[in-house]
C-alpha cells in the first residue's frame, strides 16, 4: 500500500525548492515551468498559493498542502 502522506511529501518537497517548508508563489511558478512548460503570471501563481494558504501568510506550508487530501488519502 502506497503511504499517501509519505508521496505527498515527496511531491511538497520538488516544489519548496529552498527546503524551508514553504512553499511560495515564485517556487510553484518556477517549478511549473520546468515541468510542464507553462509561464503562469505572478497573480496566478499566487493565487493557487492562496487558494491552499489558511493561515494568510502568503505561502504554502506541508500542512496546509496535506489537509485537502487527508479525506482521500484515509
Amino acid at each position: 500500500m502506497v503511504d499517501m502522506k509519505a508521496a505527498a511529501r515527496k511531491v511538497f518537497d520538488a516544489y519548496d525548492l529552498d527546503a524551508d517548508g514553504q512553499i511560495t508563489a515564485k517556487e510553484y511558478q518556477q517549478v511549473v515551468a520546468e515541468l510542464r512548460g507553462e509561464h503562469l503570471t505572478d497573480e496566478q501563481a499566487q493565487r493557487f498559493i492562496d487558494v491552499l494558504d489558511t493561515d494568510g501568510d502568503g505561502t504554502m506550508s506541508f500542512e496546509e498542502f496535506w489537509a485537502p487530501m487527508q479525506g482521500v488519502a484515509d
